[in-house]
């Protein structure tokens, strides 16, 4: 979103880094090292910008938030889930961002931009497999009540505060996880913690000789102690009634401290753990486990490109002993999945564009996307691809012709304007005979 708060940590660094740059003119003297520059938002760049460059800032009257964002950004009100996931807010956050070339220009001053390609890293060769799960009669039936419901919304039937597409969209998304988070009683005998749980057994007894480990990764069924159904609980319950001794399985939620966290980490990295099993958010940044990784199992998919980076940085990485690891993406057919896979994939050729200085895009959307469309809703009930491609056809078809639109308007505009302009230089130029005259002809009174 838009940011509108700071932090401790972040005014500490912004002083300690601008009193660096003084001792050097405002221009040098402060490096930063990131492999996400561009996580959340593209709104991210002006903080990068904001400690790197301070006197370019200036120079280019875009210093302050608002007039950076005014000249790159244009933003938009929406409903969003709240921080403690009970509610739901009014949000602003940027919905795109223009000017692309001169912004990236600008970074490009203190940016030194390097791909995994560029850099040839000694990591493990990754084999990606998606797997393929088929939908129970729950799902399907599930998924066309959300699709009356996003109807019910578009035609305001109910309100934001009843229901809304980000409630539809989060609601989907946990029905294409298992239909358990929906309906504890319902009835999943061959869904992703089977198929998961079926691989994660295999490797684990491929690999035991070497203690190889994995890692699941699973954002949106934590576990809990309540007595609800957890992912995290059931995967680990199907795993050792295949016969995984439970002390091999660990949650990464086990863990709050960060010496306990570094002691899990060390377990792992020397083969006691073997499978570990955690969120982006608590498994991503400073999780170094990869000396003995073998395969890593995405149950769910995160909404942003960086949080794959994330999750598969634990094991495409240097140190690790496997020379070749492998990746699992479980897909519910018919869900929000594919959908999901497919919207992260789109984000994140957006951003490698931008960031590797794409001059052939003037704007791009901004990548901190959180619901879906009514149209794409309802394509996706239909499990028709066909559909689902006439949504996202419909939806940039729209977006075209309102930029269309705006190109009119400018044009009529800039018509109107070239009409008035030869009248205006023939007053203009009258007004600075009269002045000059009046300056040839003037009397000095000072005395």
């Amino acid at each position: 979103g838009l940011p509108n708060s700071n932090s401790e940590r972040a005014f500490d660094m912004f002083v300690k880094t601008r009193n660096v740059m003084t001792k050097h003119k405002g221009r040098a003297g402060v490096v930063f090292a990131t492999g996400t520059p561009v996580s959340n938002s593209m709104a991210e760049m002006w903080v990068m910008q904001r400690y790197l460059q301070p006197k370019t800032m200036e120079a280019f009257r875009v210093g302050m938030f608002d007039t950076w964002a005014g000249n790159f950004g244009e933003s938009v009100t929406a409903l969003e889930l709240a921080p403690d996931g009970r509610g739901y807010r009014m949000h602003t956050r940027f919905a795109r961002f223009v000017n692309l070339p001169e912004l990236m220009s600008m970074f490009g001053e203190v940016a030194d931009i390097r791909t995994a390609e560029m850099l040839k890293l000694p990591v493990p060769v990754a084999h990606t497999e998606t797997v393929t799960i088929k939908p129970t009669a729950d799902l399907k039936a599930f998924v066309q009540t959300l699709v009356g419901r996003a109807e019910a919304i578009r035609n305001g039937s109910v309100s934001p505060s009843e229901d809304n597409m980000l409630a539809i969209t989060n609601e989907g998304r946990k029905a294409a996880l298992d239909m358990r988070l929906i309906d504890s009683f319902a009835e999943v005998e061959d869904g992703k913690v089977n198929h998961c749980a079926e691989r994660v057994f295999g490797i684990w007894g491929e690999t035991s000789l070497f203690r190889g480990i994995q890692v699941v990764f699973c954002d949106l069924s934590t576990p809990v102690e309540n007595g609800r159904f957890s992912v995290y609980q059931a995967l680990r319950q199907n795993l050792v009634e295949r016969g995984v001794p439970i002390e091999d399985i660990a949650f990464i939620h086990d863990y709050e401290s960060d010496s306990a966290k570094e002691e899990l980490f060390k377990a792992a990295r020397d083969g006691r753990i073997r499978i570990l099993l955690g969120s982006t958010q608590k498994m991503g940044v400073g999780t170094n486990i990869q000396t003995r990784l073998a395969a890593l199992h995405h149950l769910d998919a995160p909404w942003r490109p960086s949080d794959v980076e994330q999750r598969e940085g634990r094991i495409i990485r240097q140190g690790n002993l496997n020379e070749r690891v492998r990746i699992y993406r479980y897909v519910t057919e018919g869900s929000f999945d594919a959908y999901m896979w497919q919207t992260l994939e789109t984000k994140a050729r957006f951003i490698a564009q931008v960031m590797q200085g794409d001059t052939g895009m003037r704007s791009v959307e901004d990548v901190e996307l959180a619901a879906l469309s009514y149209a794409e809703v309802k394509a996706l009930a239909s499990g028709n691809p066909l559909v689902l491609e006439k949504a996202g056809v419909d939806t940039e078809l729209a977006k075209l012709s309102l930029l269309k639109s705006q190109w009119d308007q400018q044009q009529w505009r800039n018509k109107q304007e070239l009409a008035s302009l030869p009248g205006r230089i023939v007053r203009i130029q009258a007004r600075i005979t009269g002045i000059e005259s009046d300056m040839a002809s003037r009397q000095d009174v000072s005395g």
